[in-house]
């Protein structure tokens, strides 16, 4: 169960390292639709690993997970937008690790204390490789925004949690369904408003609906299809073990995010962030010996 959750925050790390490169010259939301219909089209590839049993409770449980994960990104992504991610990622990844492990306490499960000082590092972690400083902007505004992403987030996977061991990985093709719906409902929206109210709203009203050839798309393809592979590990490990402790785990793809970044753009690692590294180890070895 564990080595699935790691393996999908290394993924989910992978796929927003992949989507950021992408997003250098389109819009976000573009780069967004065009990787969640790769994700679609290669769906049907993943259910090979576990094919499970189609059924209508299931496909919900995906089609609202998908709901949760859309709402989520918009609002992660527009938090970026007005405000510096140093405020805006930490909050959004403690709250999506912390939201199914409260409902795992309000139902009863309590992890080992062992495990509950491997979560307590990890939720530290989260916060640790987030963090960056820089420009400035609507503090206040990019809070609430990485609050609302993160609880959207860590109701998703709550709600992928709900998904039975019987229907394998197929909640996860209509999780996908309802994402590209819903964006391709947006650009639909932003087309046929009269007046774009912000210079962000012109810019998605103006954006392609998909990415353009080029290493723009080549990006946006890899996001998809690493995007997809996270998705299925989750489900799997959520299928394991307790949404809580799952969520704790898959949550420290910003880890994933920050080394590839230092290492492929030559980022500068802070020394906060090298401990928060570190602490993501330590967690995650706390969390195996529980």
């Amino acid at each position: 169960m564990l080595t699935l959750a790691v393996a999908a925050a290394i993924l989910f790390g992978s796929s927003d390292f992949c989507a950021a490169r992408s997003a250098r010259t389109v819009s976000s939301v573009t780069v967004a639709r065009t990787a969640n219909l790769v994700s679609l089209i290669l769906a049907p590839v993943v259910l090979l690993l576990d094919p499970g049993t189609w059924s209508v409770r299931d496909s919900l449980v995906g089609s609202a997970a998908g709901v949760f994960m859309m709402i989520g990104l918009l609002q992660l992504y527009r938090g970026y937008a007005v405000a510096r991610m140093g405020i805006v990622a930490p909050s959004s990844s403690v709250l999506a690790a912390a939201v199914p492990l409260v409902i795992d306490l309000a139902r009863g499960i309590r992890p080992g204390t062992v495990p509950s000082i491997g979560i307590a590092v990890g939720l530290v972690a989260l916060a640790l490789t987030g963090y960056q400083p820089g420009t400035t902007g609507s503090v206040r505004q990019g809070f609430a925004l990485g609050i609302g992403s993160g609880l959207a987030f860590g109701f998703a996977f709550t709600v992928m949690g709900e998904a039975r061991a019987a229907a394998g990985l197929t909640p996860i093709v209509t999780q996908r369904a309802t994402g590209l719906v819903m964006l391709s409902a947006l650009a639909l929206y932003m087309a046929t408003r009269p007046s774009p109210v912000t210079a962000n709203d012109a810019s998605h009203a103006r954006a392609p609906y998909l990415c353009p050839r080029g290493s723009t798309l080549k990006w946006a393809v890899a996001a998809g299809t690493l995007g997809i592979g996270a998705l299925g590990s989750m489900q799997l490990a959520l299928r394991d073990g307790d949404s809580g402790v799952v969520a704790v785990a898959s949550s420290q793809f910003g880890t994933a995010a920050v080394i590839l970044s230092v290492v492929f753009n030559g980022e500068r690692m802070r020394w906060w962030q090298a401990l928060g590294v570190a602490a993501t180890a330590l967690g995650v070895a706390l969390l195996s010996l529980g």
